[in-house]
């Protein structure tokens, strides 16, 4: 994040009328929930309905994947974007604008007569994720510092029950609403109602932010390619991401080509998302594991071992990011490394899966690979040790 301090009142804005020009911490928080609901959704709401998309789109497997891998692709591509972005016009008025770029991203899906079409709707929605989860933790950090850590933690719940919510409505909207292009559509209004939401409190926020002087700001923006603490965080964030979202893209699929009802296969695909909240490496490795061995009788336990193993990665790397830097600016420059290489990286994942299916005509094979990866993940944990810093 670029803003560093809070605009001074004038003379005629007093001290008294501070805290009627504030916007209300719970109102922030709410809108941070609410943001961190939008930013995975379009994730969550494709694989439940990969079915009657492939079916009436001719999509083979591989392109299935990417489907997801764009969309991952994307938003590791404009993290830093987002950040530059929000150097010149503002964090919260560029939150505004590629809110509203989600939205479009979402509501192109409606004229998804083609795979073209639906891949770019997913490099737009990709886009406007990945420059928006780049600056939510600093407009957390800035304007509800005090509980910072209570608000980063909803917003984190509200990324993962953003997906759990978009596959759970995907099958019963689509049938309500005549169509999977509809049922896609849902997710790009309720983006344009948070942007109208996040629009009203902007002129209040800005009161209290100033930008950088220009030496400051360009500082904030060089990476930190050469910090041995960079590269590990990244490294975790990576392979978490990989597996992740590979989980997230194939669940369903995997599970309903082994017999089970489509709409079961998304509710436990929900159950995987809302089950996610703490990240464990064994529990990841555990969860695939079973998967592989014993995918139908154990599947609540396997999904459940595998959700709450990865969901929670990404308030790790929170975490990580938060206890190797010592200032706004070392945080911005990690975690906007973190996150163009991790998604970059974790777009793999799915594309992956869906090659090793289209090779070997299941998901085995893919589920597999992501056990190694699960388990080699364990081998880094000894390079987070506490005391490092990001020199």
């Amino acid at each position: 994040m670029t803003e560093a301090r809070a605009t001074p009142t004038s003379a005629a804005e007093g001290p008294a009328d501070e805290p009627q020009r504030r916007v209300p911490a719970w109102l922030l928080v709410v809108m941070v929930a609410l943001i961190g609901l939008n930013l995975r959704a379009a994730l969550g709401s494709i694989p439940p309905l990969l079915g009657p998309i492939s079916d009436e789109l001719g999509i083979p497997g591989s392109t299935q994947g990417m489907l997801t891998s764009l969309s991952v692709v994307f938003m590791g591509l404009f993290a830093p974007v987002g950040q530059r972005v929000a150097a010149r016009f503002g964090s919260e008025a560029t939150t505004v604008a590629f809110l509203g770029v989600l939205a479009v991203g979402g509501l192109l899906r409606l004229a998804a007569t083609t795979t073209t079409v639906l891949l770019l709707s997913s490099a737009v929605s990709g886009a406007a994720m990945g420059a928006i989860s780049a600056l939510v933790p600093g407009l957390i950090a800035h304007h509800i510092p005090r509980i910072k850590g209570l608000a980063t933690g909803i917003y984190s719940t509200g990324l993962a029950l953003g997906v759990a919510l978009a596959a759970w409505v995907a099958v019963p909207t689509a049938e309500l609403l005549h169509g999977w292009r509809r049922s896609l559509a849902l997710w790009g209004v309720v983006a344009l109602v948070t942007m109208v939401a996040w629009l009203l409190l902007v002129p209040r926020l800005r009161r209290h932010v100033v930008h950088p002087d220009p030496d400051e700001a360009a500082a904030s923006h060089r990476l930190p390619w050469r910090s041995r603490t960079a590269w590990w965080v990244t490294i975790f964030a990576s392979v978490q991401m990989i597996v992740g979202f590979s989980g997230l893209a194939w669940i369903t699929p995997y599970y309903a080509s082994l017999g089970m009802p489509v709409a079961d296969a998304a509710r436990l695909f929900a159950y995987f998302q809302i089950i996610s909240r703490t990240p464990d490496v064994v529990a990841t490795a555990s969860g695939v594991l079973l998967m592989v061995v014993a995918p139908t009788p154990l599947a609540l336990l396997a999904t459940g071992l595998f959700g709450f193993g990865v969901g929670g990665g990404s308030a790790l790397v929170l975490v990580l990011v938060s206890d190797y830097t010592s200032t706004q600016q070392q945080a911005a420059r990690l975690g906007a490394m973190t996150l163009m290489v991790a998604f970059l990286v974790g777009a793999l994942g799915p594309v992956v899966l869906g090659w090793l299916h289209d090779l070997t005509g299941s998901l085995v094979a893919g589920y597999a690979v992501m056990v190694a990866l699960s388990v080699g993940l364990a081998f880094t944990l000894p390079a987070f040790r506490p005391g490092r810093t990001l020199e």
